[in-house]
């Protein structure tokens, strides 16, 4: 069976984008992201982390 490399893929606000084209960025994302300094990251996570607690709290409330 012959796979088909040009897959498409329908995104967000009716873009389309290749498989290949979505790995790609993908990776040029990932390498962007190792380039942030480890205190940046730091400061990432703890920001996460907050949004996650208040997300966490809110919902806890609505129960």
């Amino acid at each position: 069976m012959k796979e088909n490399k040009e897959i498409k893929i329908i995104m967000k606000g009716n873009r389309i984008i290749t498989r290949k084209d979505l790995f790609e960025k993908k990776e040029l994302f990932h390498k962007e992201l190792a380039k942030i300094p480890f205190e940046e990251k730091i400061k990432i996570l703890v920001r996460l982390q907050k949004i996650a607690n208040t997300v966490r709290s809110a919902s806890k409330k609505n129960r």
